[in-house]
């Protein structure tokens, strides 16, 4: 029987957030209040860093970027958010409207530029169109460049993926990823909570050993919830997680 596959043509705003990431607050609040009118589900960010802890645990989500942020700016939130997920929808929304700045936006993996002040129509619409990527969690699985776990499961390390052997393909935040990147590295050996956490960015040192353990627990829990299926992540007392292969 072939896996039923979800009409594309009709993305649901329920199958994804958005994430406004914007320090201005007067922005960040009435572009929320636009977007949840425009029937979006909404979060927002005054910083990077509050992004990032987000994105440890959220569902799928499209980032809405500010360039000039305090601290970390738009540009290296993107850079970075490519290096682990390549589906993620990108779109920047600022106040540099030169050209060299729009193609550096571009050049950076952001699918959309936006200049200050923003149509509104326009940026919904581009949403929409992003929100497409996120319109189907069961379709026919290509496994060109996957990593096998566990003899069927397959991971997308590019897309941000990992297959269940029903076919259920299920997206990955990019805590998640980092996190599934540094166990398939072992191929089925342990890997101690301080490799994980220097895989999260953290300093092994300082890390905090629960962070990783509610990054696992959400994984098993969102990989079961949309798969059906228990993903054979093991704990390794006194050690840290193996991904049995």
């Amino acid at each position: 029987m072939k896996p039923e596959v979800k009409d594309l043509s009709k993305p649901s705003e329920s199958d994804y957030t958005v994430s406004v990431v914007e320090d201005e607050p007067v922005l960040r609040q009435e572009m929320e209040f636009q977007l949840r009118h425009h029937g979006f589900a909404v979060e927002s960010f005054a910083t990077a860093a509050q992004f990032y802890r987000y994105l440890a645990v959220q569902k799928a989500t499209i980032a809405v970027l500010d360039i000039g942020l305090r601290g970390e700016d738009g540009l290296s939130i993107c850079q970075h958010l490519r290096e682990f997920d390549q589906n993620m929808g990108i779109v920047f929304v600022t106040a540099r409207s030169l050209r060299t700045d729009r193609l550096t936006g571009l050049s950076a993996g952001a699918d959309a530029y936006l200049v200050k002040p923003v149509d509104m129509d326009e940026l919904v619409l581009t949403l929409k169109r992003l929100g497409r990527r996120f319109a189907s969690q069961v379709e026919t699985v290509v496994t060109t460049g996957a990593a096998p776990l566990g003899g069927m499961w397959q991971y997308e390390p590019g897309g941000g993926f990992i297959v269940a052997p029903n076919g259920v393909r299920v997206r990955l935040s990019v805590s998640e990823g980092q996190l599934l990147r540094a166990l398939t590295a072992k191929g089925g050996a342990p890997c101690v909570d301080a490799e994980l956490a220097v895989a999260l960015g953290l300093f092994p040192q300082e890390y905090d050993k629960h962070r990783v353990e509610v990054i696992i627990s959400r994984l098993r829990a969102k990989v079961e919830r949309e798969s059906g299926l228990s993903l054979p992540l093991r704990s390794v007392r006194g050690v840290g997680y193996s991904l049995e292969l």
